[in-house]
């Protein structure tokens, strides 16, 4: 299940909104959505997320934020309107994959599209929702097909959504999963321990209900979480040689998998990789693995066949992806996800410039406030004098973040002006020049007095008075040993 189009209305500061995710007509695979803080970045993932709930679902999956879905300017009702598409995996499917569609019409060429739409009219907190297929006649004209998909787990319909909270589960615990295609959305709107490992106990019962081998199901867990270990390479963990398999089954417990040295790092250029625990990883390791292992168990859970990481379709919301990586890590990290999940659709926010710098200009939405009425809008570039402003949404003409510097990337994405991000950095730099003199003239030596006073102003009125005058005593003390 892949999103095509997206459309809201009156929700918080986003008036009218469209955004589109598809590339010369095919599903874009990748979007990032950058902007300051209080753009709406997440709450267009937990709008894409209610979309896919279907109606019985969608009050409980928005819980208390519900109360802040509408735009507190207006005495207005909000709503989401969502397109989705389905995979290629699903275009031959029956009814199972496409409940409540006609026989004709499951076997289209071109797969089916569903429309979902959410609304909360004003003054209420019951969140009111509906979905149908798109241009075929469907076996009910009073059935929700949406809702039927996520009553029977079809498969196929695969939505994700991960918050900032992504840490190991507790070995100790076994996640419940009663409603599995609704609780891997809620850590967008709430704290929620992922499933994660804790899947391991999960597919025993699994095995005993489809009549498999006990431990096979976590037998192709392990495999595939070991595979995504090699597919993504260092791009995906770097430095982590491999995950290590046991036995015909793997790992059958998530004691077993996170508690046990299992993980192979490598140390030093030359040795050998050394077996460690989960729990010892970084924690920049650990919230990676974490997810990617939640999003591999997730599919499994549903699949009654053995599949690769390559063949996983659906699409995953994730907010804030550079969460704990290095910056050398965030550069590699899209595209090692492109290796591992080709098939996956992601729609994910990020604060890093680092990000940006493995995407294409079509896959990046910069989110801005529209200073004359105070919506939040996708800003960009019009092609007449090639500034950057507010309302302009033309992907195919944005400036290509793979070629830029680091400085570029500032600049152009994230509208950091001037050559230092630090709004005192032009001074200093000036300062350090003038300080290092060795002969200035007269106009030099009053400017630096004049800088020097503005500096102590500027240092404690940012810092307060001790702070701010132990500063500038440091950078006078700075510019002595400079002389």
């Amino acid at each position: 299940m892949y999103i095509r189009h997206l459309a809201v209305d009156n929700l918080k500061r986003l008036g009218r909104f469209e955004l589109d995710f598809t590339h010369r007509g095919e599903p874009r695979m990748w979007t990032v959505l950058i902007g300051e803080n209080g753009t709406a970045k997440t709450s267009l993932l937990q709008a894409i997320a209610l979309a896919a709930a279907g109606y019985k679902e969608v009050s409980g999956l928005a819980g208390s934020a519900v109360k802040h879905l509408c735009d507190r300017r207006k005495e207005e009702s909000m709503s989401i309107e969502v397109e989705f598409m389905f995979g290629p995996g699903s275009v031959a499917g029956g009814s199972k994959i496409h409940p409540l569609a006609s026989p004709k019409a499951r076997h289209r060429p071109a797969g089916l599209e569903l429309r979902s739409r959410v609304r909360l009219p004003f003054g209420t907190t019951s969140l009111d929702a509906d979905a149908h297929y798109l241009g075929v006649p469907s076996k009910s004209d009073t059935r929700d097909p949406l809702a039927e998909a996520r009553a029977t787990n079809a498969p196929l319909w695969f939505v994700a959504g991960y918050g900032i909270s992504r840490a190991l589960p507790d070995a100790n615990e076994t996640p419940t999963l009663t409603r599995p295609s609704i609780e891997r959305l809620e850590p967008l709107f709430r704290q929620k321990q992922l499933a994660s490992i804790g899947f391991a106990n999960h597919f025993l019962e699994k095995d005993q209900r489809e009549n498999r081998k006990l431990g096979e199901t976590s037998r192709r867990f392990s495999r595939m979480l070991n595979q995504a270990v090699k597919l993504g390479g260092s791009d995906l963990f770097p430095g982590l040689a491999r995950l290590e398999l046991r036995g015909q089954g793997g790992t059958r417990s998530s004691m077993s998998l996170i508690e046990s040295d299992r993980f192979y790092q490598v140390m030093a250029r030359n040795q050998d990789p050394v077996a460690i625990a989960g729990v010892a990883l970084s924690h920049g390791y650990q919230s990676t693995f974490a997810w990617i292992a939640d999003l591999i168990g997730h599919v499994l859970l549903e699949s009654k066949t053995e599949l690769d990481t390559t063949d996983m379709e659906g699409l995953v919301l994730i907010d804030e992806i550079d969460l704990y990586l290095h910056p050398t890590w965030q550069a590699r990290f899209i595209p090692a996800l492109r290796r591992v999940f080709p098939r996956m659709q992601f729609v994910a926010t990020t604060h890093s410039p680092v990000v940006l710098s493995s995407l294409a200009p079509h896959e990046v939405v910069r989110l801005v406030v529209d200073e004359e009425t105070g919506d939040i809008v996708q800003g960009g570039w019009d092609r007449q004098g090639g500034q950057f402003r507010p309302g302009v949404q033309d992907a195919e003409h944005q400036p290509d973040p793979r070629l830029m510097t680091g400085g570029e990337l500032y600049r152009t994405w994230f509208g950091l002006e001037g050559m230092t991000p630090n709004p005192l950095g032009e001074k200093l730099r000036r300062l350090q020049v003038l300080a290092a003199h060795p002969k200035p003239t007269g106009a030099q030596s009053r400017e630096l007095k004049e800088l020097l006073g503005q500096m102590r102003r500027e240092l404690i009125q940012r810092l307060g008075r001790a702070e701010g005058t132990k500063a500038f005593e440091d950078l006078s003390a700075n510019r002595g040993s400079a002389q």
